[in-house]
């Protein structure tokens, strides 16, 4: 027998058992066959304290549920924040916590970590968790062949990892990161049941469809339909208060909706920032609460061409646009700076008022005709708008639009497909206005967007912004890891943003959570990833 599998038989052994608990307990009358007063469309009792169960109903079908793999947006992330923990966690504001490390220490030069972790850390089948694991997890995203994101690899690349004793991970990085105990949050996996695989055959192993982590639920049932978790007693964080979690999977946004209605499902994190009105009328039971997303929809300014060369005209187009009464079309909260507000070193900064308009543009250069439109040496002030194919972003280019056009200043909106738009137009840096989103992360730093030397190919500085007191500012962020001073640089960065207007960040998208009153949970904060939402899973509780 290969020794790989004979490690982990014992484990599918487990699991194979704890299906056939399941079903057994399900023909007897458990979650999903019961019946009588209150029961949903499909059978199933509504009400999550009788049954000891909270059911979600997600959009998607899991693919690949582990860390390494998971889709950010899906299902698959959801399932791995549930069964899967890592060094760190992120708290609501992207502070990093301890988790499978109690605590860590760095050197002076912010370049050595050494985690502590735990003691009597184990995997959902009782083997031990150790300092091996998460080296074996760091070296098969390093690893030549690895199927997962690049992103993930490129993150990791360069990063030595060292196994000190069976509780003590040491780790190098190749230059100081501020950044790095958020990054430390991947989830770890067992080498005891992987270590035998190449990284070519993870990707279709079985373990993807019956996965052993050490998070706060293990995994009872997976099919196309459901993932029936139960509470992980040995979780290092405590046992959690829900018995049983149960996510129930959805095609999409109506689907979803409609088995809210039916009282298939007891909660669900929705698409949009607000509840459809018959979800409303048919549950009372349930709690709204409205989550701000870690992305930004941003109107960059091309810097590095005229006219929006411009510093002056560039601030008469802030102050030209009601961010208020954009972020309202779709529920979204309004931005007002390069970090996203509930992240911790949010910062209010000071943009051009709206009644700065006009003198902001009269001072640029660009007067009123007679016609209304603003003109200089007999050329009309005309900006082309791009932003990508997608009916929201659409229905906010146009509000853009008409705003910029009550100013005097033609608009033209052009739309193109997303992979064209990236191609064609944002990688060449051919625009002048664009309309586009940008994912914040759970680390708040600006530096990837805004940084000078992100400007050339490759880069993410899309809008060509160059000020050295700003690079000064982001170089120092990344060089610290005190909180306090982070977030004292970070505020000037973001003045120096709203005073030199490079981009108007005008959105914060934001979606709607709705669970029953009779779960005891408290809001979850932003949402890095959808996945965000259960991040003290294990403080959730059903009222009797």
């Amino acid at each position: 027998m290969p020794p790989a599998l004979a490690r982990r038989l014992p484990s599918l052994a487990l699991i194979a058992g704890l299906a056939l608990l399941a079903a057994l307990w399900l023909l007897a009358g458990g979650d999903a066959a019961s019946s009588g007063p209150g029961a949903g469309a499909d059978g199933a009792t509504t009400d999550a304290a009788a049954r000891g169960t909270y059911v979600e109903g997600v959009l998607g079908r899991p693919a690949h549920p582990t860390p390494l793999f998971a889709r950010p947006d899906e299902v698959d992330a959801d399932l791995a924040a549930l069964l899967f923990s890592g060094l760190t966690r992120i708290a609501p504001d992207g502070t990093p916590l301890p988790d499978l490390a109690a605590r860590w220490e760095v050197t002076p030069d912010a370049l050595t970590y050494t985690f502590h972790l735990r003691g009597g850390l184990a995997w959902h089948d009782g083997a031990p968790l150790t300092a091996a694991d998460i080296a074996f997890t760091v070296a098969t995203v390093q690893a030549a062949g690895f199927q997962g994101p690049s992103t993930l690899a490129a993150r990791w690349a360069a990063i030595q990892v060292t196994a000190a004793d069976k509780r003590t991970v040491v780790i190098r990085l190749p230059a100081p990161a501020a950044g790095f105990l958020t990054q430390a949050a991947l989830g770890i996996l067992p080498r005891h049941l992987l270590g035998g695989l190449s990284p070519g055959q993870l990707l279709d192993d079985p373990f993807q469809r019956a996965p052993v982590g050490s998070g706060p639920f293990r995994l009872v049932a997976l099919d196309g339909a459901r993932a029936l978790l139960e509470a992980n007693p040995s979780y290092h964080l405590g046992a959690p208060q829900l018995r049983r979690l149960e996510l129930r999977f959805y095609a999409d946004a109506p689907a979803l909706a409609h088995a809210l209605e039916d009282r298939e499902v007891d909660g669900a994190l929705l698409t949009g920032a607000s509840v459809p009105p018959a979800v409303a009328a048919a549950r009372p039971d349930l709690r709204a609460s409205t989550l701000v997303t870690a992305t930004s929809l941003v109107l960059y300014c091309n810097t590095q061409r005229l006219p929006l060369a411009n510093l002056g005209l560039r601030r008469a187009l802030a102050a030209s646009l009601d961010r208020a009464a954009l972020a309202a079309m779709s529920g979204a909260l309004p931005g007002d700076g390069p970090i996203v507000p509930g992240a911790w070193p949010h910062h209010t900064a000071a943009w051009p008022a709206a009644a700065e308009a006009g003198a902001l543009f009269d001072a640029a250069s660009w007067p009123r005709r007679k016609d209304g439109t603003r003109a200089r040496n007999g050329e009309a002030l005309r900006l082309q708008l791009l932003t990508n194919a997608n009916a929201d972003r659409v229905a906010l280019a146009t509000a853009i639009a008409t705003q910029l056009e009550a100013q005097g200043v033609a608009a033209h909106l052009t739309v193109l497909p997303g992979g064209e738009l990236l191609r064609d137009r944002i990688a060449p840096r051919d625009f002048d206005l664009l309309l586009f989103a940008w994912d914040h992360g759970a680390d708040p730093d600006p530096y990837p967007a805004w940084h000078t030397s992100q400007i050339g190919a490759g880069g993410r500085n899309v809008a060509g912004f160059h000020d050295p007191d700003s690079d000064a500012l982001l170089e120092a962020a990344r060089l610290t890891l005190d909180q306090s001073e982070r977030r004292e640089l970070y505020a000037r960065f973001s003045d120096r943003f709203a005073q030199l207007a490079p981009a108007v960040v005008l959105t914060h998208p934001r979606r709607a959570y709705v669970r029953p009153y009779a779960l005891e949970a408290p809001d979850p904060g932003l949402l890095y990833q959808p996945s965000s939402r259960f991040w003290d899973v294990q403080r959730w509780q059903l009222a009797p």
